[in-house]
């Protein structure tokens, strides 16, 4: 295995760059379909967990379950398959309303706080919109690199009565052990694929990292000296 090239914290720029370089993969495969690249959080998560692996070297897993989704302007939803659903799913599929992220544990730290990547947070606007929502413009990013401890918050008491985790400690995000199982499925049956589609995310990544050094080194170079008092 080679060394890794990243380190926690990773630099914002090179976040972007990381996001960038996974968006444009991704949804360049999807470029062609109606709704785009839309609904493939599983892909934005698998391919996503394997680049910032070999980047950084840590481990990096794709996770699935639900989420609370704030929409801005005290509107807010809930994604996530109902236990019938959940039950008689055979493939990940099967199941109409599920969320992907990304988990990075870090050992070296005392408290287990993993860092959340979501590559497919530029989607929420549309995820809205399917529950004739208006999701809110100051709220909308391309994508989220944020600790697991943030979405540690009361659930809004209109989405009381349809949160699934009765009994369990309040959160925004959550895991579901059967949807994992479904994912792990879908990544074990696609392995071939996905590992070209994160071999193609990472020679973009490094193009872009090449072209911002040689702008910057450009841009450096041609800067006028400024004149000298004698």
């Amino acid at each position: 295995m080679h060394a890794p090239v990243l380190s926690f914290p990773v630099n914002q720029d090179i976040q972007k760059f990381i996001d960038a370089a996974v968006h444009e993969i991704i949804s360049n495969r999807y470029a062609d379909q109606p709704f785009g690249a839309f609904g493939k959080c599983a892909m934005y998560a698998i391919v996503g967990a394997q680049v910032l692996t070999l980047l950084t070297g840590k481990q990096c897993e794709a996770v699935c379950g639900g989420q609370i989704l704030d929409c801005g302007g005290g509107r807010s939803m809930i994604i996530a398959p109902g236990r019938q659903e959940i039950r008689h799913a055979r493939h990940l599929s099967d199941l109409r309303m599920y969320h992907c992220w990304i988990q990075v544990y870090l050992p070296d730290e005392a408290e287990f706080d993993p860092v959340v990547v979501d590559f497919s947070t530029r989607y929420d606007p549309q995820s809205a919109a399917l529950f004739h929502l208006d999701f809110a413009a100051e709220l909308q990013r391309d994508f989220i690199w944020c600790r697991l401890s943030d979405f540690d918050k009361p659930v809004p008491a209109s989405l009381a009565p349809l949160y699934p985790r009765t009994g369990q400690r309040p959160a925004w995000l959550w895991r579901d052990a059967r949807c994992e199982t479904l994912l792990r499925q879908f990544q074990q049956d696609n392995a071939a694929q996905f590992a070209a589609i994160t071999s193609a995310v990472l020679l973009n990544f490094v193009h872009r990292v090449e072209t911002a050094m040689a702008n910057a080194t450009t841009a450096s170079t041609s800067t006028p000296a400024a004149p000298v008092c004698v």
